[in-house]
């Protein structure tokens, strides 16, 4: 945890074993500005990379994750691109099952995760025509295209004699930037190194979008795959680790993809890491979403004490903390610990 990791009780070097048999490879590293969660985050990520290579998909909110100091672009050769200037090269409507019942499933699926892009989210008269458009679109269209579902939508908004509404108008909003491009098959692009950069000047709509539809196909990807192998002692391969950067700027959205990684994708071989400034930013989240994290740490924030306590326990106090220190709480344990992460 950090270049130092040592237990500030007993001096100890603290180790997780993210693959290890029994335990989960999902993590939560929340901080205030400057409390060094990102640095942490990055230290750790590339002591992944140093043991196995594993492809690395990382959203970058703050643009310095490919800086001189994290420098995961050199550590995992990951190509860095800032969509809309660069769209997105993954198909990310490819369907993983094309029979009648895997088309609406898919469609279902989309349906539930556009819905989350407004903030109010869609009634179910515009869930149930943007099902039927989304179904319509994925079976007639290959590749399928954002475009493609705005157009059917609208179609069936005009036989419905419905007039446009919110559910129109957001993907209208998403159409007028070239976000995806639908160049690479889910298996030829998850296999690969990406830093998405999601920078301050796009509206939020496009910047939760991205994240929305590129996890949402990430888990649809890895549980279309068999179980990843597992060595003699059950520690399992990792295929892919998966990074959101100031993730409190989507959580709480209740993302249907994160949601499925977080709890469906350990025995295929994924990990997620979400960094955070605040373990108040998980309360819109389910209580199980922080229950399935194998590592759950916070550096010196503002949270509220009852939120510290909900997350790791009575006897973490921030306000203890001194430089370079994190309260860490790893799955089995009854208490976090204090952690010295770096100096």
């Amino acid at each position: 945890f950090g270049p130092v990791s040592k237990d500030v009780q007993t001096d100890a070097i603290v180790s997780w074993s993210l693959n290890a048999s029994g335990g989960s490879p999902h993590s939560a590293i929340m901080g205030g500005v400057g409390s060094g969660k990102t640095r942490t985050a990055t230290h750790m990520l590339r002591a992944v990379r140093g043991a196995t290579v594993v492809p690395l998909i990382a959203f970058d909110f703050k643009g310095d994750m490919a800086d001189d100091q994290n420098a995961l672009h050199r550590a995992f050769d990951a190509t860095i691109i800032s969509p809309p200037h660069q769209p997105v090269p993954l198909d990310v409507l490819a369907l993983t099952e094309g029979s009648a019942m895997g088309v609406t499933l898919a469609a279902q699926r989309l349906r539930d995760s556009l819905a989350t892009l407004k903030g109010s989210g869609f009634g179910a008269l515009q869930k149930d025509a943007l099902s039927d458009a989304a179904e319509r679109a994925l079976r007639n269209r290959t590749p399928c295209r954002l475009s493609d579902i705005r157009d059917a939508l609208r179609a069936v908004y005009s036989e419905r004699g419905r007039k446009e509404d919110g559910a129109v108008t957001t993907l209208n909003d998403l159409c007028r930037l070239p976000i995806f491009a639908p160049d690479m098959p889910p298996a030829k692009f998850f296999r690969q190194s990406w830093i998405i950069r999601l920078t301050q000047d796009l509206p939020d709509l496009v910047r939760v979008c991205v994240v929305t539809l590129i996890t949402d196909a990430l888990d649809r990807y890895l549980n279309s795959l068999a179980d990843a192998p597992t060595d003699e002692q059950g520690n399992r391969a990792l295929r892919i680790l998966c990074v959101i950067d100031e993730a409190h700027r989507i959580l709480g959205a209740k993302l249907p993809g994160l949601s499925g990684l977080i709890r469906l994708s350990r025995s295929k071989g994924g990990a997620v890491m979400l960094i955070s400034q605040s373990p108040e930013d998980f309360e819109g989240e389910d209580d199980e979403f922080l229950n399935e994290m194998g590592l759950v740490a916070a550096f010196g924030t503002n949270a509220s004490p009852r939120a510290v306590k909900r997350i790791l326990g009575p006897a973490a106090n921030l306000a203890v903390l001194e430089r370079g220190q994190a309260w860490v709480k790893l799955r089995g344990e009854a208490n976090a610990r204090r952690i010295a992460a770096w100096r």
